[in-house]
């Protein structure tokens, strides 16, 4: 496996899904599955994970992978909306994450 490059649409989708990027990573290394994407030339990486199948879009650009985006789907018809709760410290470091983002980059 060549170089592993994440966009910045990648990062954007994983802030806003709220998923651990270490399963993202684990996804595109080592997935259970890999699928051919219906609407793009890339493949889907996917890797069950603490109930929940998560999904990488991964294109191919000589010896390296591009993850181009990543989301998750629950396992055993749970609710895609519901996502695993985050301990009151972890909400508290996202936020603070965030907060320094947006100073830093200047968005609001």
């Amino acid at each position: 496996m060549g170089k592993v490059i994440w966009t910045n649409h990648l990062y954007e989708r994983i802030r806003q899904r709220g998923l651990d990027p270490r399963w993202v990573d684990m996804a595109v290394r080592s997935p259970d599955e890999i699928q051919q994407s219906s609407t793009t030339d890339s493949k889907k990486h996917i890797k069950t994970i603490n109930g929940y199948k998560i999904v990488a879009a991964v294109k191919r650009q000589g010896s390296d992978w591009i993850i181009t985006s990543a989301w998750w789907n629950p396992v055993y018809g749970q609710s895609s909306a519901r996502t695993p709760k985050k301990s009151f410290l972890e909400a508290i470091i996202y936020k603070f994450v965030v907060y320094l983002e947006k100073l830093i980059t200047g968005k609001k």
